[in-house]
């Protein structure tokens, strides 16, 4: 938690200091505010992260003011102080990077420098599109070098993604192919983009929105194969009951943050930083809630994450690879979700959100909560005047949404969820009238 110097720190007094000639001064957890007299004079400064690693002092320039503010400043420490808290040296990372910009052989060199320059500084979750260079682009094209890639080896990439059934992540690689080799362009490393001419027709095709959803029976079946499967992990199963009865975001879970549940209370608050339409909220938990949160927490031993990372060491392509994310990487569940043999559909994570929304719609929850239940903005005249948060109807409805989950975590049938579900529905006035 911020102190109150920290809150009270204004933009005004960062430049009275300038104003007083030559600084130094500490902002809180090694962040500090350094201008010499000369630069000083002419109001600029640089934001400085001050740490130590493996005994020594180090220093990292996190940017310069004020064209970097105090909060982007502070944002950048805290990104670097978690890496430095898993033993990164990050004034040596950036060194290495900048050795890095003038050694773009190959199309892999590329795309790992704009992928550093333009993804990791501003996406919320940028292995994702790592993800995709790493097992679609660099397969094919990755030690060519960019100069020699023609528009039939994007070709190539595209086909390759579609024929394993994968049409979605053909139209990210494409975008994320004429992002990169555009990059390549202004640098006068090649002459044309070779992925300009393409369209969404060439890659995956226009994207039809999704309409998988869980039935309780499915969830029953669910939840007996987390149970049964040897290797799918208790952590793994809690992140589910949790990403149902919370109707939020995969990330938006996975990347929480103890400091922001107060379970006495029953209250999380989910800050807009943290989640895809930039709006917070606070998120009533339900018991059953409160009690998955319990155990995870004591899964957790004391780390700041509630799904910490697991610090695996995997095997890939003949290299140490390990999770560079302090919370557990978005590929974890995924994969593990791989491992569960089910006789139902096929579905992915993202599935979960909506088969909590229909669930609360077959409930007789009322459309603006189950809406504002999963952060959803109302659309139109509604969204503009409608700025009721609904915060005690949606706990009402999570209860009942939360008490049948609780009952198929423990095996009951799903008649019994229903039942459950009916004894603790709650009154016609704090669900379904507006």
């Amino acid at each position: 938690m911020d102190t109150p110097q920290r809150r009270a720190l204004t933009d005004r007094e960062l430049r009275a200091w300038l104003a007083a000639g030559k600084t130094d001064r500490g902002i809180g957890e090694g962040l500090t505010f350094v201008a010499s007299a000369s630069a000083a004079s002419k109001g600029r400064a640089s934001w400085i992260l001050r740490y130590r690693v493996n005994g020594r002092s180090r220093e990292k320039v996190l940017g310069r003011y004020p064209e970097l503010s105090l909060k982007g400043a502070r944002d950048r420490a805290r990104k670097d102080r978690e890496e430095i808290e898993r033993g990164v040296d990050v004034a040596a990372a950036k060194q290495a990077e900048k050795a890095r910009l003038t050694e773009v052989q190959t199309v892999r060199d590329l795309g790992q420098l704009w992928w550093a320059r333009y993804i990791e500084p501003t996406y919320k979750h940028p292995d994702v599109v790592a993800r995709v260079l790493r097992n679609h682009v660099y397969p094919v094209i990755g030690a060519l070098t960019p100069k020699d890639v023609m528009p039939m080896h994007v070709d190539q990439v595209l086909r390759r993604i579609v024929a394993n059934g994968a049409p979605t992540v053909a139209n990210d690689a494409l975008r994320y192919m004429v992002r990169m080799f555009k990059m390549a362009v202004r640098n006068h490393w090649v002459d044309r983009n070779p992925a300009a001419d393409f369209e969404p027709a060439d890659a995956g095709g226009k994207e039809a929105s999704r309409d998988r959803f869980l039935t309780l029976a499915e969830i029953e079946e669910l939840a007996s194969a987390m149970k049964t499967t040897p290797n799918f992990g208790r952590e793994n199963e809690l992140a589910v009951w949790l990403l149902l009865a919370l109707c939020v975001r995969k990330m938006e879970l996975l990347s929480a943050r103890w400091e922001s549940f107060d379970l006495e209370a029953g209250i999380w608050t989910l800050d807009k930083a943290f989640t895809k339409t930039k709006m917070s909220i606070l998120i009533p938990l339900a018991d059953p809630v409160i009690e998955w949160l319990k155990e995870a927490r004591v899964l957790a031993s004391g780390r700041p994450y509630v799904f910490p990372a697991r610090r695996l060491v995997r095997q890939r392509m003949g290299k140490a690879c390990v999770n560079r994310f302090p919370h557990v990487s978005p590929d974890t569940l995924n994969v593990a979700m791989g491992r569960l043999g089910l006789g139902i559909a096929h579905f992915t994570v993202h599935d979960m959100r909506r088969t909590a929304r229909t669930n609360l719609g077959r409930l007789g929850v009322d459309r603006f909560v189950a809406e504002r239940a999963l952060n959803h903005k109302l659309k139109g005249i509604e969204g503009t005047y409608d700025r009721h948060d609904y915060l005690s109807e949606r706990a009402d409805a999570l209860r009942v949404w939360a008490a049948a989950l609780a009952a198929l975590s423990r095996g009951e049938k799903v008649a019994n969820a229903h039942e459950r579900a009916a004894r603790k529905s709650p009154t016609p006035n704090a669900v379904v009238q507006r």
